[in-house]
């Protein structure tokens, strides 16, 4: 007879492309509104708080978190009352409590590209995954950025990609200036107590990348390799990479670039499961694929249920798949389904075999 597997043995086991006592479960991030209603409490609504996101993950008998920081300072408020604060990288920005914009960016000229400083390692903590990683046995995923989401947030993105084509000597300066912070993010969240890595870079929209190949060759894969060879030189860990879109075109790019695993495999952008696990299911694990545009925020509990069963039965054999959502556990999903979903993969997912 198996034996109950602890959360960490079973998504390194998934990551290892072996079928463990169940397939493991979580999502890179559920919103504070969501996780409220779950747990029926009024905890704060910060991104990142310690007792609420470990409470809905027992809820829901999830297996891993992902935790990040990403530090800024508030300095002040606009017309509207609204709080102005500068980030860590150097731009400010309007928050309104749910979401923020750019009100000037790190650089007035882009061609001073040389004088932008490396983000300062110092003003980032550890904490949050110090504290997971001691009181509790979730698998931990420490999230840094990459070089076209953290750009890409540094001005508006209209900005960013014409900056991309006009100057890219300029952008490929402070991609290597960013990316050596997030380099040594990764490295004080391993010696925190992170599990994995995970590296969010949004590249795709749901009909290819932002960016055109020969711009990709420049200033994004050889970051990619770069980041993943120093962060296996301090620890060999496992290295994920996420973006939403479209990546169909590009997925021997990130197989090249040495990751382990793939999140989001976003359904409605033409990520189908089946043929990206025929494809690629020996070179990476693949986590996501939950349809986030209808079937989560928008059909029946009975229609999450059976779309949770089939993605299993084509993603989990052999190993190799961590359930989730195509991008994370958002407001907009009915609290009932989430339940569905996340009480039908436990039941579900359950490998007959004994290992």
């Amino acid at each position: 007879m198996s034996k109950e597997m602890t959360k960490k043995e079973r998504v390194l086991n998934a990551i290892n492309h072996k079928e463990g006592d169940r397939v493991p479960k979580g999502e890179t991030c559920i919103e504070a509104r969501l996780a409220n209603k779950l747990l029926g409490r009024d905890y704060p609504l910060d991104y990142q708080h310690y007792e609420r996101d470990k409470a809905v993950r027992e809820l829901l008998n999830i297996d891993l978190i992902n935790l990040g920081d990403w530090p800024s300072e508030e300095i002040g408020v606009d017309k509207k009352g609204n709080k102005v604060f500068r980030s860590i990288y150097g731009y400010d920005y309007v928050y309104n409590g749910k979401s923020k914009c750019i009100i000037r960016p790190p650089l007035e000229n882009i061609e001073d590209a040389d004088k932008y400083p490396v983000p300062d390692i110092k003003k980032v903590s550890g904490k949050l995954i110090s504290d997971f990683s001691k009181n509790t046995d979730f698998f931990i995923f420490g999230q840094i950025g990459g070089p076209v989401s953290m750009l890409d947030e540094m001005f508006p993105m209209e900005d960013y990609m014409v900056y991309c084509l006009t100057n890219t000597k300029e952008m490929k300066i402070l991609g290597e200036k960013v990316m050596e912070h997030e380099i040594l993010k990764a490295k004080l969240f391993i010696d925190s107590g992170a599990d994995a890595i995970l590296i969010a870079d949004d590249i795709a929209f749901n009909t290819g990348t932002f960016l055109p190949p020969h711009i990709m060759e420049e200033l994004v894969y050889p970051f990619y390799k770069i980041a993943v060879n120093e962060i296996k030189k301090h620890k060999n860990v496992p290295v994920f990479f996420h973006s939403d879109g479209d990546l169909r075109k590009v997925m021997d790019k990130i197989v090249d670039s040495g990751f382990d695993g793939l999140h989001s495999l976003q359904p409605s952008a033409g990520m189908d499961i089946a043929c990206i696990k025929k494809d690629y299911g020996d070179a990476l694990c693949l986590m996501g694929n939950i349809d986030l545009d209808y079937v989560l925020t928008f059909a029946q509990p009975h229609e999450v249920e059976e779309t949770v069963k089939r993605t299993i039965d084509v993603a989990a054999p052999g190993g190799g798949y961590i359930l989730s959502t195509c991008n994370s556990l958002i407001e907009a999903i009915p609290p009932e389904n989430a339940l569905a979903m996340y009480k039908t993969a436990h039941e579900y997912g359950v490998y007959k075999k004994v290992y």
